[in-house]
């Protein structure tokens, strides 16, 4: 009984530890999916995580961290960076990227 006991409060402890925050979505500029392997970026305080697009303009990323953090796109030469909040359970951010006078802007669709 002992046993069945410890091993359940390892159990425990490993699955706190293990907890994390994701996000997830897509990327579109023009109605269209974005170039895979456009580069991202999440930065929670500081815990950063880097990922690629892929063919469909989907992404995914896990930090350890959870709260107010920043996702930042860099695609063709230039970056646009967009406030999210990542919780216990998986955030979905679908985004729409545009670029006007030389900038480039991210937003949520």
């Amino acid at each position: 009984m002992k046993r069945i006991v410890g091993a359940a409060v390892v159990y425990l402890l490993c699955a706190a530890a293990s907890q994390g925050a994701e996000i997830f979505g897509t990327i579109s500029e023009g109605g269209k999916p974005l170039a895979a392997g456009s580069a991202l970026k999440l930065e929670c305080g500081s815990d950063a995580v880097s990922g690629k697009t892929d063919q469909f303009g989907s992404y995914s990323l896990k930090s350890s961290a959870s709260g107010d953090c920043t996702l930042t796109l860099t695609y063709k030469g230039a970056s646009a960076s967009l406030k999210v909040t990542l919780y216990e359970k998986p955030s979905r951010y679908d985004l729409v990227v545009k670029q006007e006078a030389g900038k480039l802007e991210i937003t949520r669709k």
